[in-house]
């Protein structure tokens, strides 16, 4: 792993441009500082953002149960007072056939007025009480029969249940509207003189609005929630949209804010029971109420960083440009210059060290432009020394061996045959003098090469027959002379010299794409692998001619590396050696 991160770093090092490295170094010493720092402003600001809005909400959590608690706890302070006073018990234990009408009125002012005094004093809405069917006393608001509410709902609950009962408006929805907007304490009144017999019911009223109010007073968060329960069921909620979905998922004690899953989604909640009642106060708060501020926050500095980075980015990429754009300029000729453009120059700027490099660049190269003048000229010399030299190359044996052939004919009185060996020999030195030009109509090359294998055929007695194939379209290209003929030579000497049966030599000259090639086919003994190699190495010799070496020298020197000849061969079968060179008019070469 080490190594493997050395290489990478030599790697970026040698092989990385300037420009890359130069914005590598701005993003290591710019960039990756302030992303970090961003990063750690994020984590920071979350968790600040995170402790203020746990501290708020707290805080609002804490006013809202001290509201409720105080509103709730005004109902069992005036019961309370209420069942410590005597004339409540008094008024309770009276009996009609012992009091009389003026008593019983002026019982009943004393209780509306301390009913009064407390409403006043305490805050709390109505105070109410509930007596048997015979007491005296019922044509009041404050003194109510029991028979009025014998079959509601919540007589029912009450008798059924403790001393001291708490109603939500929910237990009062089988009253009527004005008897169900209520949160109620119900307190039995005993007879002091027989505490198991009870002589009426004292109830203590808050307005739910009131309740609903001091519940909905502060807003947590955006959709925070806060529930007055009672067991599962909501008394009251600052929302009530969202009321029913969170009261089933409240935890039944938690001092603390605490992780709930909720329909709605994953909240912190709290909950905290009120004294008396019984009841309990929970606050529900959405985790994307809590962290939507950071989010808020975040994507501002996300963009503000963003947008610095992108403007750093932009002036180091435009310094970078500024700095590498001569560079660029001088390697982009110095890339022309090596694919051959030896005229591509630059014009050096500034007086700094890349400004020197380019001038030094540039009369490099015209120092340069004056050497490959000189060479090219030498070379233009030696080029021409050497097709002269080639050309010259022709074996003074084909001409000794052919004039002995001419006289022997003479002297068997073949004279037909000779005259038709010396015209045959008289074309084949006209068509290789050429005027002293190198490239001739390939028609030409083709007489020539008939010429050859007409003075073979003589000399040999007939021992092999040829053939020409030729595509018209291809005789009006130019090649180079004397081109088949050394070719046609090493197909007789080293193909058909050996054999016992008659031979054969095909001569073809096709076309491929812009290219001419040339093939001579002879059916003779063949050559291995070795035998080739060795006849394209080996030069001119006495059974050879100007030699294939020859031929495929020239065509190099002539058109380019890419051009030459081609052996192909197998032993017993026969030999097939291509040439190929472009497709050349007049004009398009020179001609000397």
């Amino acid at each position: 792993m080490k190594n493997k991160l050395r290489a990478l770093g030599r790697s970026f090092l040698l092989d990385v441009g300037l420009r890359g490295k130069l914005l590598c170094i701005f993003f290591l010493l710019l960039v990756l500082p302030l992303g970090v720092f961003t990063l750690y402003a994020f984590h920071r600001i979350n968790t600040v953002i995170e402790e203020q809005t746990y501290s708020a909400a707290q805080k609002a959590f804490d006013d809202t149960h001290t509201a409720v608690e105080d509103l709730l706890g005004r109902l069992t302070q005036v019961a309370d007072v209420l069942t410590m006073d005597p004339s409540l018990y008094a008024l309770a234990a009276s009996d009609s056939t012992d009091t009389t009408y003026i008593q019983r009125l002026e019982d009943r002012d004393r209780i509306s007025t301390t009913f009064t005094y407390l409403r006043s004093m305490s805050g709390v809405d109505r105070i109410r009480l509930y007596v048997s069917n015979a007491y005296p006393y019922t044509n009041s608001a404050d003194i109510v029969s029991l028979d009025s509410v014998q079959d509601s709902e919540w007589f029912r609950s009450f008798r059924e249940g403790s001393v001291v009962c708490w109603f939500g408006p929910a237990d009062f929805a089988d009253q009527p509207e004005s008897e169900q907007g209520w949160y109620s304490l119900m307190r039995l009144i005993y007879d002091p003189s027989h505490v198991q017999e009870p002589l009426a019911i004292l109830r203590v009223d808050i307005s739910a609005e009131r309740v609903d109010a001091a519940v909905s007073r502060s807003t947590i968060t955006r959709n925070g929630t806060v529930l007055l329960l009672d067991g599962g069921e909501v008394l009251s909620a600052s929302s009530a949209d969202r009321a029913e979905t969170l009261s089933s998922s409240m935890p039944a004690s938690a001092a603390g804010w605490v992780e709930v899953d909720t329909p709605q989604g994953p909240c912190r909640a709290q909950t905290v029971a009120l004294e008396n009642c019984g009841w309990t106060l929970a606050a529900a708060l959405p985790r994307d109420d809590i962290f939507r501020t950071s989010r808020k926050l975040r994507l501002e500095m996300l963009v503000v960083v963003v947008v610095l980075a992108a403007a750093s980015y932009f002036l180091a990429y435009r310094l970078s440009q500024s700095i590498t754009r001569r560079l660029y300029r001088l390697n982009d000729t110095m890339h022309a210059v090596e694919l051959g453009d030896v005229y591509a120059r630059v014009t050096p700027q500034g007086r700094d060290e890349i400004g020197q490099l380019m001038h030094s660049f540039s009369n490099m190269m015209t120092r340069i432009d004056t050497l490959m003048d000189e060479k090219l000229e030498q070379g233009q010399q030696i080029k021409a020394l050497e097709l002269k030299a080639l050309q010259a190359q022709i074996n003074p044996h084909f001409l000794y061996n052919t004039l002995d052939s001419i006289a022997w004919m003479c002297e068997q009185g073949r004279n037909a045959d000779a005259v038709n060996m010396v015209h045959a020999l008289a074309r084949l030195f006209r068509i290789s003098i050429s005027r002293g030009h190198e490239l001739i109509p390939v028609a030409r090359e083709i007489e020539h090469a008939e010429s050859y294998l007409q003075i073979q055929k003589y000399r040999y007695k007939n021992q092999f027959t040829y053939a020409f194939d030729v595509d018209p379209e291809c005789l009006e290209y130019l090649c180079n002379k004397i081109t088949l003929q050394p070719i046609i030579e090493n197909a007789i000497n080293h193909g058909l010299d050996l054999m016992v049966e008659e031979g054969h030599i095909d001569v073809q000259v096709k076309q491929d794409g812009g290219d001419i090639v040339f093939r001579v086919i002879d059916n003779g003994v063949g050559m291995s692998g070795e035998q080739i190699e060795a006849v394209l190495q080996r030069g001119p010799s006495d059974r050879t001619g100007i030699g294939i070496k020859n031929v495929n020298d020239r065509l190099k020197i002539y058109f380019g590396r890419q051009y030459g000849l081609h052996i192909t061969s197998e032993l017993d079968e026969g030999t097939c050696v291509e040439l190929r060179m472009p497709k050349v008019r007049e004009g398009e070469y020179e001609t000397k």
